[in-house]
């Protein structure tokens, strides 16, 4: 080849060689924008998604007087239902409610044949309510609890279900009443439904620690009442002023002290539980505590070694654990009870708290009437 011929050569190489860097720096450049574009529209997506989360519960009267009478009726047991309406820009609008059925008497082991029975029934019911023009679309359910007991595997798991279904909205939410705090004059019914976090960790099956009030987060709640309702409601208050009007029974405090004792009761029984799940965990520590030192060591040994074989040019063994030759570490305990129990335990302290308060309430005001007489 000639001088010529070998200079045109490299000039066409090197050219070449600075169209294909300009190509791939394009092709990087287009990649970034398309990562960028991505990662907005995600971003986008997942605002979205919080903004439409649902932010308050408007639950017709009508409906609150369905669940009231279906949960006093069965008591001394708990009962639940399911709850009907529209979800309206964030705002979960409950118009109907109707009981689930009771478990027959061969049933009561939650065979499938129950289950099957109870899916048929609720379908049916539907079906009929779209009938006579009552929304049909499931927006929840309701359950009934004994002294604010609702912090259990059974209600997290049946919310978890509601949330997590394809066939209906992750805007389902449980509401909870207590006919037991409800017969002291106070309507006791709230809304729930599981936080973003807790759905996420659970969903991955990621066995990590979230707040216990970061599980089941309490909605506001709205009773409404059509205007024909809230005009009788009205009326009915003009003309039974006498039997309506208030008297001095709630400032007894005659069942206050049955009431404490029901929260004590409740509450060491709900410390003996979290001590035994206390008492787990630390008997796991004691197992998993000589395979992490096992590991601990060997990590040890292989970062000296590492740093030898940079030393020597060569490359670095792998410090991950599958590579070390040992036992895997043992599966630590789940973490979802205990959290469970501690937000019992602190809803249980806040009702202690309240009802201790109005106690005291009690007295100034019954010290003060008997005062003046």
């Amino acid at each position: 080849m000639t001088s010529s011929c070998y200079l045109h050569h490299i000039n066409r190489t090197s050219s070449g060689a600075r169209e294909v860097s300009i190509v791939k720096e394009a092709v990087k450049q287009e990649m970034s924008a398309l990562d960028k574009k991505v990662r907005a529209y995600e971003y986008d997506e997942v605002e979205n998604r919080r903004q439409d989360r649902v932010r308050e519960v408007v639950i017709d009267g009508l409906a609150v007087l369905k669940i009231v009478k279906h949960c006093n009726e069965n008591l001394p047991t708990m009962v639940a239902g399911s709850l009907l309406g529209l979800d309206i820009d964030g705002v979960l609008d409950v118009t109907y409610a109707y009981p689930f059925p009771a478990a027959k008497s061969g049933e009561a082991d939650g065979s499938a044949e129950g289950d099957l029975d109870g899916g048929e029934y609720q379908i049916e019911m539907m079906k009929m309510l779209r009938d006579v023009n009552v929304d049909n679309n499931c927006v929840g359910w309701y359950q009934s609890m004994y002294l604010g007991t609702m912090c259990t595997n059974e209600v997290v798991d049946s919310q978890y279900n509601y949330q997590n279904s394809e066939e209906l909205s992750d805007n389902c939410v449980v509401i909870m009443y207590d006919p037991i705090q409800s017969k002291k004059g106070n309507l006791v019914i709230k809304a729930f439904h599981l936080s973003d976090e807790y759905l996420q960790l659970r969903r991955n099956r990621i066995n990590d620690f979230i707040k216990p009030e970061n599980i089941l987060v309490e909605l506001p709640l709205k009773i409404k009442n059509s205007g024909h309702v809230s005009a009788f409601l009205r009326c009915l208050k003009d003309s039974h002023a006498n039997e309506l009007d208030c008297d001095f029974d709630p400032l007894s405090m005659a069942a206050g002290e049955s009431y404490t004792e029901k929260h004590l009761d409740l509450l060491g029984n709900w410390m003996d539980e979290l001590m035994e799940e206390q008492r787990r965990f630390q008997q796991y520590s004691k197992i998993a505590a000589k395979p992490r030192l096992d590991y601990i060591r060997w990590l040890n040994k292989r970062v000296l070694d590492n740093a030898e074989r940079r030393d020597n040019g060569e490359a670095d063994y792998s410090l991950c654990f599958d590579h070390s030759g040992m036992k895997p570490m043992p599966d630590a305990p789940p973490r979802g009870e205990p959290l469970l129990m501690i937000g019992q335990l602190d809803r249980y302290c806040k009702q202690m708290n309240e009802h201790v308060d109005n106690s005291f309430h009690k007295l100034i005001m019954a010290s003060q009437l008997n005062a003046s007489v």
